[in-house]
C-alpha cells in the first residue's frame, strides 16, 4: 500500500470537464453535472462519467496527452453501451456476467443495480473480451433469471474468476489483511470476505477504496478491560480511515473513502469523528464490542 498523499492534477482549471462536455457533444450527448464530481452524459442512453476517475489518470500523462485521454475515456463508455450485442441467448450470456461495485453517485436509474453498503451498489455487468458494460433493466427482465438470482450468478462468476492476492501487513503497527488484484471486481469480493481470514464473533473493520483494494482487520480482542478493547478498536479504525482517504483519492476507480464494519456479512458505516487529535467511534459499535466481550 502506498503511504503518500495524492498529489493534485497540475493546471486542471476545469480543463478536464470542458474536454468531456466537447467529446460527449460529438458523439451526440449532452451533459449535466451530479452530486459526487459525475458528469450524466444524456442521450441514447444515461452515461455517468466520474470526473475524479479521469484526474486520476490525468496524474500520469502529460497535459498535452489530456484530449486523447478524455476523447479514449468518454468513447470507450459510450461505445461499450451502443455497441451491438446480441444477449437475448441466456445460455449464452450467463457466462459473461459479472457483479461491479460502484459508488452510489453513478447509479443513473436505468441499471441493473441493488444497494451493497452505505454509499456503495452492486451493479450487473457484461465482461466480453473488449468491454464492460452495465446491464440495463430492460435487458435484465427480458431473461429468464432476474432479480436476486441474477446478482447471485455475477457474483459466482466473480468468484470462478479466482482469488484476489492477499497479503499480511502492518499499518501503523495494525495487522491488516491486503486484498488486490488487476480486475474490476475486488470489491464483489467482500461479499465472502470471511473466505480470505478468519473473522470471529467482533467481524472486521474494513475499506474498499478502490476498484482493486480491500484492506480487512479482524477484530479479535483479547484485552479484558473494556477501556484496552476501546483503545484496540481506535487504533484500527484510525489506520483503516487514513488510508481509505489516500487509496480513494489515487485511484483509480475510487468506491469509498469510509470505513465499514463488516459483520457475518454486512457491511455497516462506521461515521467516525475527531475530538481533538482522537479518534471517536459510534457509541453502537462500542456498545456491540462491549456486550459481545460478555458473551464470550
Amino acid at each position: 500500500m502506498r503511504g503518500r498523499h495524492a498529489r493534485p492534477v497540475p493546471g486542471d482549471d476545469g480543463t478536464l470537464e470542458t474536454l468531456v462536455v466537447l467529446v460527449a457533444e460529438s458523439l451526440g450527448y449532452s451533459c449535466r453535472r451530479y452530486p459526487g464530481e459525475v458528469i450524466m452524459l444524456e442521450g441514447a442512453n444515461r452515461l455517468p462519467v466520474s470526473l475524479r476517475d479521469l484526474r486520476q489518470l490525468a496524474r500520469l500523462v502529460p497535459r498535452d496527452d489530456w484530449p486523447a485521454l478524455v476523447s479514449d475515456q468518454v468513447t470507450t463508455i459510450v461505445t461499450a453501451m451502443e455497441e451491438p450485442l446480441d444477449l437475448s441467448d441466456f445460455d449464452l450470456a450467463q457466462h459473461l456476467l459479472r457483479t461491479r461495485i460502484h459508488p452510489v453517485e453513478a447509479d443513473n436509474g436505468g441499471f441493473a443495480a441493488r444497494p451493497f453498503a452505505p454509499g456503495l451498489i452492486e451493479v450487473v455487468v457484461v465482461d466480453t473480451p473488449t468491454s464492460v458494460r452495465t446491464v440495463s433493466n430492460e435487458e435484465m427482465h427480458g431473461w429468464p433469471v432476474s432479480g436476486d438470482a441474477l446478482f447471485m450468478l455475477g457474483r459466482a462468476n466473480v468468484r470462478g474468476d479466482g482469488a484476489l492476492q492477499h497479503d499480511e501487513q502492518e499499518l501503523g503497527g495494525v495487522r491488516v489483511s491486503v486484498l488486490h488484484g488487476w480486475t474490476f471486481y475486488a470489491a464483489t469480493h467482500l461479499a465472502w470476505l470471511e473466505e480470505y481470514l478468519p473473522i470471529g464473533p467482533y467481524g472486521a473493520l474494513v475499506i474498499a477504496p478502490n476498484r482493486s483494494l480491500i484492506v480487512a482487520h479482524s477484530l479479535r480482542i483479547a484485552e479484558n478491560s473494556p477501556r484496552a478493547r476501546y483503545r484496540a478498536a481506535v487504533a484500527a479504525a484510525h489506520e483503516l480511515q487514513a488510508q481509505a482517504h489516500r487509496a480513494y483519492e489515487e485511484g483509480p476507480g475510487s468506491l469509498s473513502p469510509h470505513l465499514y464494519w463488516w459483520r457475518a456479512g454486512e457491511l455497516t458505516l462506521l461515521e467516525t469523528r475527531y475530538e481533538g487529535d482522537t479518534l471517536v467511534l459510534p457509541e453502537e459499535f462500542a456498545s456491540v464490542l462491549t456486550a459481545l466481550a460478555a458473551e464470550h
